[in-house]
């Protein structure tokens, strides 16, 4: 029988005890580091998959105002005397960047042309001015589709105005720039004759001529005209004048049928 003294034995109490606090929180908090660890493993791939839907989105969004923009483009240019042009391109311009509207506006996206060719050939002068104004550079597909609205209209004086004219003898075009002449002018003047057929008479005035051609040996100038066919088509004239050497006045004038369409 355990005696009153074994029953109540410090040494034997204290073993029975419960351990202390610190022993037992130990693994409780081991348990939730191993939580909060597990948890932020999952934090970078739940923030790559919400940057991966806000890119969606944006080019979502991009491309819905990129079309609107596109929409609007198009019923400036094909909509006879369309107002107001100047509200109307604010609000595109609001709605992308510079480069990105210049880049749409020189893209062949209506029917395989561009917005300014469309300007052009449907005689918009202020969507053109407008447009072009918004324009950083014009790009060589541009510039192409331009010489080709000018070609079809038979519009020389813008052809000119956007310098649209090829570099015939790059010889002369160094010399003319480094003496610091101006561009050269060329009027053309459609006439009609006793046939009933269009004619036109093209108008030279040629800077620093005899100093050009006698250091360069030839001179080039692009122009655009048009005449009428006997069967009613319009035949799309592209003209160069050359000019001989040793500074000599020889001037031929030679034409080439670029294009012909019958109405």
């Amino acid at each position: 029988m355990a005696t009153e003294s074994e029953v109540f034995d410090d040494g034997k109490s204290i073993t029975s005890m419960p351990p202390p606090y610190n022993e037992i929180s130990t693994p409780a908090s081991s348990t939730v580091a191993n939580s909060v660890q597990c948890t932020g493993s999952r934090l970078p791939l739940f923030s790559f998959l919400q940057n991966k839907y806000k890119q969606t989105q944006a080019k979502l969004t991009k491309t819905k105002q990129t079309e609107a923009v596109l929409s609007h483009i198009h019923d400036i240019v094909s909509v006879p005397n369309f107002i107001p042009i100047a509200p109307i391109v604010n609000t595109c311009t609001a709605a992308l960047l510079p480069a990105e509207f210049s880049d749409l506006l020189q893209s062949p996206n209506i029917e395989g042309h561009t917005a300014m060719y469309w300007a052009a050939v449907n005689g918009q002068r202020e969507a053109f001015s407008v447009f072009a104004a918004h324009i950083l550079k014009f790009s060589s597909v541009c510039s192409s589709d331009l010489c080709l609205a000018c070609m079809s209209t038979s519009n020389h004086a813008l052809f000119m105005q956007l310098n649209l004219g090829h570099v015939i003898n790059s010889k002369d075009e160094s010399l003319r720039h480094f003496l610091g002449c101006p561009p050269d002018e060329v009027q053309v003047h459609d006439k009609g004759d006793r046939m009933g057929k269009n004619q036109f008479v093209a108008c030279f005035h040629i800077r620093m001529f005899q100093k050009r051609l006698h250091t360069a040996g030839e001179l080039g100038i692009e122009f655009v005209a048009a005449d009428m066919d006997e069967y009613g088509g319009f035949s799309f004239i592209w003209g160069i004048m050359g000019g001989g050497a040793l500074g000599s006045v020889f001037l031929i004038l030679a034409f080439q049928l670029i294009q012909k369409l019958h109405l």
